[in-house]
């Protein structure tokens, strides 16, 4: 049996340990390996793009899109992106649109994603989208039509990416779906996004110099002045703890 004293330092350190395995899960590492998110909808790495980048421009310096996938986005009505429609209920406004082509640049153009890469090839999840812009985004498409919730999963898709409509689904709009900024965002890309209030530790996906902002994010967000410990080592510590309070 530990004394009082041993008890107590020990119990610091199970809680410290926890804390830091709980920081080495969530936070992950600054990715330095140059690469884009893995999968057939990037570049394998950013790289400049020339005088034909016809949209997305905050990316064309360090991009992981390719100059022929912006002039899609630069077209006077985007209504789908390669095989997958987004106004399978009526074609979005312009100004719902143009909030659908910040999300898109983000996703397919910016170097910063892959800190967020996700489980399945070209997959994001959890990306702290700024509250600002996911509230903006809502109030320009929230009378927009939608006959599916979550874009990802909720509609029927054929082999080759064509999304229709369930059978058993409904027309109705964004409002209506979603109710408010947070959900909207949180669920129409699936977990791909995280409604975000910390303005200090969001990604912002419209306005200037948006690479050079959302990069000193990432910095905060993934670099720490001490490398925290191996998720393993930190559970081990606070089993080890815990049994000599026993």
């Amino acid at each position: 049996m530990a004394s009082s004293s041993s008890r107590y330092l020990l119990l610091a350190l199970c809680l410290a340990a926890l804390q830091l395995a709980s920081l080495a899960s969530a936070q992950g590492e600054l990715r330095t390996d140059g690469l884009c998110v893995n999968g057939t909808k990037h570049k394998t790495r950013p790289s400049p793009e020339g005088s034909d980048y016809a949209e997305c421009h905050n990316y064309k310096q360090s991009s992981c899109c390719t100059a022929n996938f912006t002039k899609v986005l630069a077209q006077a009505t985007v209504t789908h992106i390669e095989n997958f429609h987004w106004g399978r209920c009526g074609n979005l406004s312009k100004a719902c649109e143009d909030f659908m082509i910040h999300v898109e640049c983000f996703y397919r153009c910016s170097p910063n994603a892959v800190h967020w890469e996700g489980e399945f090839s070209s997959s994001i999840t959890g990306v702290p989208i700024c509250s600002g812009f996911c509230d903006d985004w809502f109030a320009a498409c929230r009378r927009e039509m939608s006959c599916a919730t979550n874009w990802i999963f909720d509609y029927n898709t054929t082999a080759s990416g064509e999304n229709y409509c369930s059978t058993d689904s409904t027309c109705m709009t964004w409002e209506q779906r979603y109710g408010n900024a947070t959900s909207m965002c949180n669920t129409l890309w699936g977990t791909s996004f995280k409604y975000t209030s910390d303005t200090a530790n969001c990604i912002q996906l419209n306005g200037t110099n948006l690479l050079m902002r959302n990069t000193e994010v990432v910095n905060r967000l993934f670099s720490s002045g001490s490398t925290p410990l191996p998720l393993p080592v930190a559970v081990l510590l606070a089993v080890l703890a815990l049994a000599l309070l026993a």
